[in-house]
């Protein structure tokens, strides 16, 4: 960033432009993340541009969302190192939800920011939220108050990114232990519900993104093929000018016979059908991701360690050991239909951790695949896990 970069102007002259700037803030952020906090000044000019948009500039929600995903991406990329940003971060966020929302995007995009921020640091979260002096208090404390409308809103996250953020933040609540919110343990039969809807969202997304990569390697592989199938290509054997050019020659040749070579200088337009496939990718939408998933972070990268699946897990399978009483509030009044459900994210959760497991054997020169199977029994009353 221009150590010249100044908010002032950017908040005359430069809001309009925030969203077409929204990649360059981006990569500036995570591609040297060292030298984006060498001074701390990047963090704050980072942070005065979306409490503009947020606060200040007349401008839709778009624009919004887009400042809340900057502040996402400067918590979750930067974790460990702006500890002194987080209170600030998170009133914006929560200011910004005391004001009329219109849209299920922008409540998302301010969720997910308080919630990267408990990520980031849950015993900072604690000790910051309800500190905060929000414009229009709520009538409960502030984590009450959030973690409700959290749960409430599960069904607005989309997408991966979004949805693997909420099932991390509500494994971080629930790893929290006696100093956890009160409002986590009135919720207590709420929880899993809700993690078991965003777990079904994300394996559909997940699976969409992979029949989507599938149809992509097909498509660049059909086009390999063509390009190799004839070297003709490198002549336009197709325009008019070189099929009569070759008939008048072949014809030419040919005068002997008492009808010459017939040959069609018609060229076949197939554009329609390409139009219609054009129509066809434009109404695809694969996994319903929305545009931001594009602004990445360690937890979208591709060799990121960071399972939801297996953090879950873990943090249920620690829980049933360490407190079986708060186990048991989380887990004894799930319906037979979610049983089934949960018992299949947590087989699905050793299933990635098995092809996790193979393909850094199979990266280093070997292999190794572990068939996982639904266990037929499972007791969600204390008593101890199937594991």
């Amino acid at each position: 960033m221009d150590e010249n970069f100044s908010p002032k102007v950017f908040e005359k002259d430069g809001y309009d432009y925030f969203t077409d700037m929204m990649p360059a803030l981006h990569n500036y952020i995570v591609i040297d993340t060292p030298a984006f906090l060498s001074n701390q000044n990047h963090v704050l000019a980072m942070y005065n541009i979306c409490k503009f948009v947020l606060t200040v500039a007349d401008c839709s929600e778009d624009p919004e969302c887009h400042a809340a995903k900057l502040l996402e991406v400067i918590i979750l990329q930067c974790k460990g190192h702006i500890d002194q940003c987080i209170p600030s971060f998170i009133e914006l966020a929560l200011q910004r939800l005391t004001r009329e929302v219109r849209t299920s995007e922008l409540r998302a995009m301010c969720l997910q920011v308080v919630i990267a921020a408990l990520y980031y640091n849950p015993q900072l979260w604690l000790e910051t939220v309800d500190k905060i002096q929000l414009s229009i208090p709520p009538t409960e404390s502030i984590s009450a108050h959030f973690i409700k409308q959290w749960l409430h809103d599960a069904d607005c996250f989309l997408g991966i990114h979004d949805r693997k953020l909420c099932v991390l933040g509500l494994s971080t609540l629930l790893a929290m232990g006696p100093n956890r919110p009160m409002a986590v343990n009135e919720c207590a039969s709420q929880i899993i519900p809700c993690l078991i809807l965003v777990f079904d969202g994300l394996k559909r997304a997940y699976a969409a993104r992979a029949q989507e990569n599938q149809e992509e390697e097909s498509e660049e592989d059909e086009s390999e093929d063509e390009v190799l199938s004839t070297d003709e290509d490198e002549i336009n054997e197709n325009s008019a000018e070189y099929l009569e050019a070759l008939k008048q020659k072949v014809n030419k040749g040919k005068n002997s016979l008492e009808t010459p070579l017939v040959i069609s200088s018609t060229i076949q337009d197939n554009t329609s059908d390409d139009d219609e496939d054009d129509d066809d990718d434009d109404d695809y939408d694969a996994n319903d991701e929305t545009g931001f998933e594009v602004y990445t972070t360690p937890l979208d990268e591709e060799d990121t360690e960071i399972d939801e699946y297996v953090v879950f897990k873990q943090v249920l399978l620690t829980l049933e050991s360490s407190d079986p009483m708060w186990y048991n509030a989380l887990t004894s009044n799930l319906s037979p239909e979610q049983q089934t459900a949960l018992r299949e994210v947590l087989v699905l959760a050793d299933q990635r951790k098995a092809a996790a497991e193979s393909k850094k054997i199979e990266q280093s020169g070997g292999y190794n695949f572990v068939n996982q199977t639904v266990p037929t029994s499972f007791n969600f009353g204390g008593k101890p896990l199937g594991r």
